[in-house]
């Protein structure tokens, strides 16, 4: 019998959080075997960067002097740098509120729109990632810095009786037994984790897909002409918000286009009829997509949502896509992954971490888990009338910026930015999304939760979110900011003077700045 591979983490599961861990954790010197069922470059979903994953990015670039990170976490750097891995411009989020039959309308005050910036100009923007190209990219990086990189080998856990902490995991990895230390599930919801012991949880939401990639489409425009915007709006993660649910519309820099319905009920018939009677449903979608062509073949998926009842136990841990999702109503998906990225590596810094800091790890997962879930059903309660949807809206965006102008403006903890609770899961913030889960659920979103949201996010809302003078469309406006100083300032817990001296990392430099080598 040909004896087993020891290894002392495995990760299985090579996408970009995958790939990424396995660099980091290869640079602190770790023993790191990484795992691809599949074959690069291959189609994936999860393509809507924002601030928060790009800080994300930008940190770990920073501590492992991964060049190539730096550039990926800002659209102008981006283009220049890495033109051959695909990618659309995001200056922020827009959405609309659409009716059966009827061409779209902003409405008296774009009363039925929503539009808030994510960044001051296309340079330092947000970007869609095409999938295929940055996962294929970055699983490339990781072999070509001596990563053990396998694609086309599926996974399984080989069951053996043992006590909880006693020995490593048994893996079938390929036609290989392989014993690993650690094993991180970074599969995104395959079945690896059930055999872990990670059982299925029952989501809250039950929402089904349709999708695809297209070429051709129009961009979404407005007969009525569109009021003042920040940025041009077919540069953004849209939103459609309809009656079955919502459809998103993400665009890339070579014209094509990502977009899918995510419905609250199962649809009957193939899924590409089901996109085209959707189409047919709204006039300016229809309109939109008239001349448009799938790049590959509609497809659908159901049961959207999931939930696992563990994130880690002995030997083993689950990255968030592995553990939990609930929907991409705004985007939280690459950011929080590559915030645990950021946590496993710290982790596994000195080597396979002891059961008490995978428990540490599993209960901040679990609470933001519930966090996000909080949030997303409410929006599904609250949708598609846009006077109680901005209550959801309002929340996230509050809850969002307030940790971008923290992360770059004030120092980080002793244990680093990567250990605080995402979107505020573990501060003040816990409580405002509950509230709101509550009172979407008692009120059906009556005129009580617009009274509610503006004082509820007051201690958050640093950048003037529900200005009526802003017509629902909020730009990225430093000099309002600089006005407000003292406001901002003693939100963020520094002195005006201190904020204004710190307004500069706000930008990111172009370049990489020091390395900070990796201890090895």
């Amino acid at each position: 019998m040909t004896a087993a591979e020891r290894r002392e983490i495995v990760i299985a599961g090579g996408g970009f959080a995958g790939s990424i861990l396995a660099r980091a954790l290869h640079a602190e010197g770790r023993d790191v075997l990484l795992l691809e069922r599949g074959r690069h470059p291959r189609f994936a979903l999860g393509e809507s960067s924002t601030p928060l994953a790009n800080l994300a990015l930008e940190r770990l670039a920073v501590r492992y002097g991964f060049d190539d990170l730096w550039d990926l976490a800002a659209h102008g750097r981006w283009r220049r740098r890495l033109p051959c891995v695909g990618r659309g411009l995001k200056r922020g989020f827009c959405f609309y509120e659409h009716e059966p039959g009827e061409a779209f309308s902003p409405g008296p005050a774009s009363g039925r729109r929503l539009v808030v910036a994510a960044s001051p100009d296309d340079d330092a923007a947000d970007n869609q990632w095409l999938r295929a190209d940055v996962d294929h990219f970055l699983f490339e990086r990781a072999r070509s810095e001596g990563v053990d990189c396998r694609e086309e080998t599926a996974v399984e856990v080989i069951p053996v009786p043992r006590d909880p902490g006693d020995g490593p995991v048994r893996l079938r990895a390929g036609d290989r037994t392989v014993e690993a230390g650690l094993l991180i599930d970074a599969t995104g919801g395959s079945p690896l984790a059930a055999s872990l012991g990670a059982r299925e949880r029952s989501p809250r939401l039950r929402t089904n897909l349709v999708y695809s990639h297209f070429a051709g489409v129009a961009p979404f425009e407005c007969a009525e002409g569109w009021p003042d915007s920040p940025f041009p709006e077919r540069w953004s993660a849209s939103h459609h918000l309809l009656e079955e649910g919502w459809m998103y519309q993400l665009r890339f820099d070579d014209g094509s286009l990502s977009a899918g319905f995510l419905l609250t009920e199962a649809p009957a018939g193939a899924a590409e009829a089901v996109f085209v009677s959707l189409l047919d449903r709204y006039p300016s979608l229809g309109r939109q997509f008239a001349e448009g062509r799938p790049l590959r073949p509609v497809a659908s998926r159901s049961g959207v949502a999931y939930r696992r009842d563990l994130a880690a136990g002995p030997g083993w841990l689950l990255l968030p896509h592995s553990y939990a999702f609930a929907d991409p109503m705004f985007s939280t998906g690459i950011a929080w992954s590559l915030l645990a990225v950021e946590r496993v590596a710290d982790l596994c810094r000195d080597g396979v971490p002891a059961h008490g800091l995978l428990e540490r790890y599993g209960s901040l997962l679990a609470a933001e888990a519930d966090h996000i879930d909080r949030l997303l059903v409410a929006a599904y309660r609250l949708m598609p009338a846009m006077e109680r949807f901005a209550a959801p809206a309002m929340v996230y965006f509050a809850a969002a910026s307030f940790d971008e102008l923290r992360q770059r403006l004030v120092d980080a903890p002793r244990d680093g930015w990567c250990w605080q609770g995402f979107l505020g899961a573990d501060d003040g913030r816990c409580r405002l999304f509950q509230e709101l889960d509550e009172r979407s659920a008692a009120q059906g979103g009556n005129g009580s939760l617009a009274e509610w949201v503006g004082p509820a996010i007051e201690r958050w809302n640093l950048i003037g979110l529900l200005d009526p003078r802003r017509c629902n469309a909020y730009p990225v406006d430093l000099e309002d900011m600089e006005r407000r100083a003292a406001q901002v300032a003693a939100d963020l817990g520094l002195d005006a003077a201190e904020l204004r001296r710190r307004w500069p990392r706000l930008r990111s430099p172009d370049q990489l700045p020091v390395r900070r080598p990796a201890r090895r």
